[in-house]
């Protein structure tokens, strides 16, 4: 796979900061930069270096990142912000499209739990603000 050469490991800091939220934004990118800001409700760490996002209700985002396959999110809480960036690739069968099934269909809202939206991270940069605002950290 292609994406292990970008990939980085979120530090453990990052995570639980977008862990403690339960709504982010993702943004992304029609092919002629045209953007779009979605908040995603239903998504968890895999691991240290992918996300997953169910989609649900990803019209304009799946249109954008079929095209152009990468995406920015942020997390903040406890006065920390942090960026990540990725690479998008969208999963329709496999284990984490049946884990997006089994989370989209077992709780007390049903979701149609569509297909997994599967993000290799390949950039983390510190957003709180102040002159290392937009650093790079990983």
């Amino acid at each position: 796979m292609i994406w292990r050469i970008f990939m980085v490991k979120v530090p453990e800091e990052v995570r639980k900061t977008f862990e403690k939220q339960r709504v982010i934004p993702f943004a992304t990118a029609a092919k002629n930069g045209i953007p779009n800001v979605a908040l995603v409700g239903m998504w968890w760490w895999e691991d240290e270096e992918t996300m997953v996002i169910s989609d649900n209700y990803l019209n304009k985002t799946k249109n954008n990142f079929i095209e152009n396959p990468v995406a920015a999110l942020n997390g903040w809480a406890d006065g920390k912000s942090y960026q990540i960036k990725g690479i998008v690739n969208y999963e329709s069968s496999g284990p984490l499209y049946e884990k997006v099934r089994v989370r989209a269909t077992s709780g007390q809202r049903q979701f149609p739990g569509k297909a997994a939206v599967v993000i290799k991270v390949i950039e983390v940069f510190q957003e709180t603000g102040g002159e290392s605002a937009g650093i790079k950290i990983a």
